[in-house]
């Protein structure tokens, strides 16, 4: 969910639940207040109606009282004022309604009248239900201007965020020299633009700094190994060497190459980064496929590999080398990983390339397949580079891969 409509929907609900409660509170403060006026008026009556007896003697006639409607009533002693609600049916309107009663003592020569005031309610009513009606649709509208006004400023003042998260996204360590953030006058976000530049300045340096390590370290152990496996090729030729000096000379001979595999591997990941193969050529793709498949012919044979092939005509717009390297490390990998007697399964089509193999009974780590230095066995001696390098070819070359397991085969999709 996102911020401002957590926002929104929390302001709406903490309005509603406000207007809610002021209204439910305004209601019957008015009514209070309307029904007040009703005792006022009722004991305004009774007053004039006391100073008429006053200054007559007489008490005044009931059909001059208006809408109170007025009941004389003899007793025998004076009683304390009584103000109370009634129900009574209202023969203009034809339903039952509401009233206020208003019962006091006035005595009139010598004898004492109780006297009746009954006023209704029912404008009272109607009164507060109008105003409360309007007061709500007041409300509303005020609460709706409110939202729709929220949800057009929070947007805009969150653009910027938006604006840097997406240029963030778009950031790659290494491959952009400078990233370009919104320029905005929102302290907030000033503050987290200033962050992040400093924060990707020092990304780079760092990355700068072991990328060179990186290149220099595998450059320079070029020599030295090539020359240690030089020693070792005359050291293992000499006749007066033991069975076990032979052993163990074939042993490091196997530790030298596999630093040197690596070392090259290195270097050709960085080659790649740098974006050293850029010029790119539309490429026959069944012929490459051909040519490979005869290169390791001889490989598949020996170890008992059955290949299922389907190709059909395919082209691809890429780099000629990085193609020939990705079909290597492809088919490299489903011969290495392989079991006796398993097989090797090629399908191409216009736009998809399908290489699979029989291997291991469980599917790999979708998660960390394509990372450097994977491997599905732990003590394997292999460097674990092979599957990282195809990853970085085919996000050079606009290709999209995809690991799966199915029915016992392992399968690498490539779509471009």
């Amino acid at each position: 969910m996102r911020l401002f409509t957590r926002y929104n929907r929390i302001v709406m609900l903490v309005t509603v639940l406000t207007f809610l409660i002021s209204s439910i509170v305004y209601y019957f403060l008015l009514d209070y207040i309307l029904l007040k006026e009703v005792d006022e008026v009722l004991n305004h009556r009774k007053t004039r109606m006391e100073s008429y007896v006053h200054a007559t003697g007489n008490l005044p006639v009931a059909d001059h009282m208006g809408e109170v409607q007025v009941n004389y009533t003899l007793v025998s002693r004076p009683a304390k004022d009584v103000l109370t609600f009634i129900t009574l049916f209202d023969s203009a309107e034809n339903i039952s309604a509401s009233f206020r009663k208003f019962i006091f003592t006035i005595p009139v020569k010598g004898q004492v009248y109780k006297i009746t005031l009954i006023r209704p309610l029912a404008g009272t009513h109607n009164l507060a239900t109008s105003i409360i009606l309007v007061t709500l649709s007041t409300i509303l509208v005020i609460l709706l201007i409110s939202v729709f006004i929220n949800r057009i400023v929070l947007k805009r003042l969150w653009q910027p965020f938006y604006a840097t998260i997406e240029a963030m996204r778009n950031y790659k360590l290494g491959k952009v020299k400078e990233v370009e953030l919104p320029e905005t006058n929102i302290n907030e976000f000033v503050f987290l633009n200033e962050n992040l530049k400093d924060t990707i300045r020092k990304a780079e340096e760092e990355y700068q700094s072991l990328k060179e390590f990186t290149e220099n370290a595998s450059h320079e152990l070029q020599t030295p190994l090539a020359v240690i496996r030089s020693k070792l090729d005359l050291l293992i030729q000499k006749e007066d060497l033991s069975e076990e000096q032979s052993e163990e000379l074939k042993g490091i001979y196997v530790s030298v190459k596999k630093m040197s595999q690596l070392s090259r591997s290195l270097l050709l990941m960085r080659k790649i980064e740098n974006q050293q193969f850029d010029q790119v050529s539309n490429i026959n793709l069944k012929e490459k496929v051909e040519e490979k498949l005869k290169q390791f012919n001889e490989l598949w044979n020996t170890n008992e590999l059955q290949l299922r092939c389907q190709l059909e005509d395919a082209f691809i717009t890429a780099n000629e080398d990085l193609v020939d390297i990705l079909l290597n490390n492809l088919l490299s990998n489903g011969s290495r990983h392989n079991i006796k007697g398993g097989s090797i399964d090629i399908y191409l089509k216009e736009k998809q390339l399908i290489v699979g193999n029989t291997g291991l009974l469980k599917p790999l780590d979708q998660k960390k397949v394509f990372h450097r230095f994977y491997k599905e066995k732990a003590h394997s001696h292999h460097n674990g580079l092979g599957l990282s390098i195809v990853k970085q070819i085919c996000d050079q070359s606009n290709i999209h891969i995809i690991y799966s397991y199915e029915n016992g085969n392992h399968l690498f999709r490539l779509n471009w």
